[in-house]
Formats: structure tokens, C-alpha cells, sequence
């Protein structure tokens, strides 16, 4: 009989899987192709096959992620599609082989939406599921020091959503998540299209955009092409777009981050409001990469600033986990 243990990470854009002996085995767009009849919904597609999709079937083919703001709204299709990526994980299953996971969930969520994690590991084929929460993967996995009972901040900007989270003693003293991330920027600024120039973009194109020219910095001058549907004619167009354009929608997702940071902070206790302000806040996620981040936030709360770009850290904080179970049990007891 075989145990095997993996690293699992069921976000609103990616699903990652981490493997023991292996690390990183995977990394998809957290996506299902379904075509829909009037009896039922068939599963055409999922990950980097569904995303191949988009834009390039009729409507009777629907690309859509189950997974949304830490929330499984489909859970017949996650459960599908994490079947999908187990099997390109384990491609021969042997004879009462065994899946255990540490499964990484955002903060906040209900008991209730909890055990519908757990559910659809289970009915996807793995047998024990050990719920983290993400925030704290991301800290290991950066080699951050969680063994005091210092108190540090950290904050995770990811697609759907940001979490925020004092830490102590691998214990989460508060926390926060709400729904601002890397995607709900590239909505703001595909809505800002359309409405400015009649032009529908796709979520791709609006993340190009944000990556190509969106700062931080208010004198920050780009330009970039940017193609999509004119909506009157029906045809392809291109027009030019500055980043001077886009800097109200950035600068408003990130104050917005800003001020739940200092929120976090003016009601935590004085001594954990000492330990930030001499260690600084830690931030994580895709979203840091915007450039000024480190300037617009430090001017904004005042507090220094300290980020990874390191994409894989929640990946490679949970292999540590794997390594190092006593550690995990102490994550599992005090949250």
C-alpha cells in the first residue's frame, strides 16, 4: 500500500499541486469547459485545456472558473476537475494507493464552506485532507521565522481576493479577506475600456494591459495597443491606451488595501503595533510586482515594506510542511 502526500491549492485562477520528492508537479488555470443542454451540464474541459477555449468556441461552450473569492460555487465541476489533475499527477494509480493533502483554504471562511473543501477532496480520490490557512504556507514558504511570539503582518494579494493577517507563534492573532485581488483590477480596467471606447476586451487582454503599462506611480507615463471587439460594429479594432488613463483604478484597489492594513493595525494590541512598526509588513502575491508598490505603501501606511517574488512560496511553504509535520500539527491546533 502507498501513501503518497501532496500540496494542494484550490485558488479562484490557479490550482497548484505540490508532491513529496517531486515539488511543484502542477500549476492550471482553475477553470472547466462545460457545454450546457436543457438536461444537463456536460464537462468538456478543464485547466490548461479549458483555457485554450476561451474565445474560440459559441456560446453552447461555457469557460468559467467553480471557484470564486475563496468560495466553491460548483461543486460537482471542482470536484470533476480536481479528478482531472490528480490523474496527470498520478497517472498509474497503484492498488489501495492513498492521497493525503494539506490543503490550503483563504481566511475567514465558514465551517460550512470548509467542509465542502473537504468533500470535494474526498470524493476527487484523496483520503485525508489537513485544512491551513494560506496565508501562513505563504510565510513559510518565504523562510519567514513564525516560531516567536513576535507578532509580524502579513498580506497576500491574490486574484480574487486579499488576506490579511497578524501572526504570532504560527498562531493568526486577526484577520481579514476581502474582495480585491489581481482579477477584480483586470474586471475594473476591461469595464473602463468598454465604457471609454466601445470596446470589449477579454480578462487576457486587461491583464496584459495592467503588466505592460499600470503603475503606482501618478507621473508614470506608457502606452500600450490594446485589441478587442468594437461593440458597435462587431469587428476587430485597436486603440492606444496611457498608463495616466489607469492610474485611478490602481490607485484605488491598492488604497484600498492600504486602509484595511492600517485598520488591521489600529485595532490590534500595542504590543503587536510595536513589533510591526520595527519589523515592517510582508507582502506576497502577483499583484506586488505593480511598479511603485513598494513606495505607494510605504507612503500610505508608513510601515516598511518587505515582499517575495517568490510565486511558488505558498507551494513550497506547504512542502515544508510535508517535511516537517510537528509543525503543521502546531498550524492545525492553534487555528
Amino acid at each position: 500500500m502507498s501513501t503518497f502526500y501532496i500540496g494542494l491549492k484550490l485558488g479562484s485562477n490557479n490550482t497548484w499541486i505540490y508532491k513529496s520528492g517531486n515539488g511543484l508537479v502542477l500549476r492550471e488555470p482553475t477553470l472547466v469547459a462545460v457545454s450546457a443542454s436543457q438536461k444537463n451540464r456536460d464537462f468538456r474541459a478543464f485547466g490548461l485545456e479549458a483555457k485554450a477555449l476561451v474565445g474560440r468556441t459559441d456560446e453552447s461552450i461555457s469557460v468559467f472558473s467553480p471557484i470564486s473569492n475563496g468560495t466553491i460555487r460548483y461543486e460537482d465541476l471542482t470536484v470533476q476537475m480536481l479528478k482531472g489533475f490528480l490523474k496527470k499527477v498520478f497517472p498509474v494509480k497503484t492498488f489501495g494507493q492513498k492521497i493525503k493533502a494539506i490543503l490550503c483554504v483563504p481566511l475567514g471562511i465558514s465551517a460550512a464552506e470548509r467542509k465542502k473543501y473537504e468533500v470535494v477532496c474526498f470524493k476527487a480520490g484523496i483520503t485525508d485532507v489537513y485544512i491551513i490557512p494560506d496565508i501562513l504556507s505563504y510565510a513559510i514558504g518565504s523562510e519567514m521565522s513564525l516560531q516567536s511570539d513576535i507578532a509580524q503582518m502579513i498580506v497576500n494579494i491574490g486574484g480574487d481576493n486579499t488576506n490579511i493577517a497578524i501572526v504570532s507563534g504560527y498562531s493568526i492573532i486577526s484577520g481579514y479577506n476581502f474582495s480585491i485581488g489581481g482579477s477584480i483590477i483586470n474586471v475594473a480596467i476591461a469595464k473602463y475600456v468598454e465604457e471609454t471606447y466601445s470596446l470589449k476586451i477579454s480578462p487576457d487582454m486587461a491583464d496584459h494591459v495592467k503588466k505592460e503599462i499600470c503603475s503606482l506611480f501618478s507621473t508614470y507615463s506608457a502606452k500600450t495597443k490594446v485589441l478587442g471587439i468594437n461593440k458597435k460594429s462587431k469587428l476587430k479594432e485597436e486603440i492606444e491606451i496611457s498608463s495616466s488613463e489607469l492610474f485611478p483604478i490602481v490607485d484605488y484597489y491598492y488604497g484600498k488595501i492600504a486602509e484595511a492594513v492600517l485598520s488591521i493595525i489600529a485595532s490590534s494590541s500595542p504590543e503587536s503595533a510595536a513589533d510591526i512598526s520595527k519589523n515592517g509588513i510582508y507582502y506576497f502575491g502577483g499583484a506586488t510586482a505593480m511598479v511603485g508598490f513598494e513606495k505607494y505603501m510605504f507612503d500610505k501606511t508608513g510601515f516598511k515594506v518587505n515582499f517575495s517574488n517568490m510565486t511558488q512560496s505558498n507551494v513550497l511553504g506547504i512542502g515544508e510542511l510535508i517535511k516537517y509535520p510537528q509543525i503543521l500539527k502546531k498550524i492545525i491546533k492553534n487555528n
